[in-house]
């Protein structure tokens, strides 16, 4: 890193010792001449080394887990289960193409230290309600138990089921349209304006096309690293509010024994709620930082179906 006060020195082209001994086609150390900043690397006859799962990240968990759970008679239960957590690391999976919004990057591959922040899929909380439940109406329940057989089969035998998830979003991770740094294998943040306000106010709706106050983020100066960490501590992407839920009735086919028609009507995302992809992460982006242009999750579900059991 000391190398990087050279600024546009770096990038000068310098008579290449390997010359004649790397042949390999297309690579810059095969040409009589490379750039300064090559030579300066710790493994100068490499253009690249690729030290992925050689255990050299670290990672912290701490979380509070509640769980609480009611079982009632006929197999009636709720269970409710929260966890309040901190994931704090230096580095990410390196299957990063894999997650919906991407990974924060290293920056400085000598400095792993200054990497140190919250993962990218750190969650502070996750609340989860799960429930089976018995309408208490008709033939054998509490309210209405001597209905005739026309009342009991309209509004009697009825059970409900369902599972709401409310989740924090993932921390945001920003990067630069353009890689200043100079630094031959290291990547680059922007800076952050001191002082400045990230967050704005109003519903994600409302902000859309600027999800957080972008002018809080700058290009650093070339040979420089920003100062943004590897992931923000404030700002996050949208979080998970769901409901899925599940009617159902039973239809005995003989006066005793467990053989009966079962109608289940079930709805995922039964509220039609949006979870909105990431903004764009990358300044100097035009048109794209800040924007949301996505939606991770599907719309409304509904089916229906029909269940003999015997």
């Amino acid at each position: 890193d000391q190398y990087l006060s050279l600024g546009s020195r770096l990038l000068e082209s310098v008579p290449n010792p390997y010359y004649g001994l790397i042949n390999s086609a297309g690579s810059p150390l095969a040409q009589p001449t490379v750039q300064r900043g090559q030579l300066l690397r710790p493994f100068p006859q490499y253009t690249g080394v690729n030290a992925a799962g050689n255990g050299i990240g670290n990672s912290t968990y701490e979380s509070l887990q509640v769980k609480a759970e009611k079982r009632f008679s006929g197999g009636n239960s709720i269970l409710v289960a929260y966890t309040h957590a901190k994931l704090i690391s230096d580095t990410d999976t390196i299957t990063g193409w894999l997650e919906a919004g991407g990974t924060g990057g290293v920056q400085d591959w000598n400095n792993f230290r200054a990497e140190k922040s919250l993962a990218s899929f750190d969650v502070p909380d996750r609340l989860v309600v799960s429930y089976v439940l018995d309408v208490p109406v008709g033939k054998g329940r509490k309210f209405m138990n001597h209905s005739n057989a026309l009342v009991n089969g309209t509004i009697g035998g009825w059970g409900v089921q369902g599972v709401t998830t409310l989740q924090s979003g993932f921390p945001l991770h920003f990067g630069v349209n353009t890689n200043s740094s100079d630094s031959f294998g290291g990547g680059q943040r922007p800076n952050v304006v001191p002082g400045c306000n990230k967050s704005l106010s109003g519903s994600i709706q409302q902000r859309l096309n600027e999800y957080f106050n972008t002018s809080c983020f700058v290009g650093p100066a070339v040979a420089t690293f920003g100062n943004e960490s590897r992931t923000d501590p404030n700002l996050r992407s949208p979080g998970i509010a769901n409901w899925d839920f599940s009617a159902f009735k039973s239809f005995p086919l003989q006066k005793e024994g467990p053989a009966n028609i079962q109608f289940r009507a079930e709805f995922f995302n039964i509220f039609n709620r949006v979870q909105f992809g990431y903004p764009g992460q990358t300044q100097g982006q035009t048109g794209t930082f800040g924007v949301i242009t996505s939606q991770v999750n599907n719309p409304r579900l509904v089916q229906f179906a029909l269940r003999a059991s015997f």
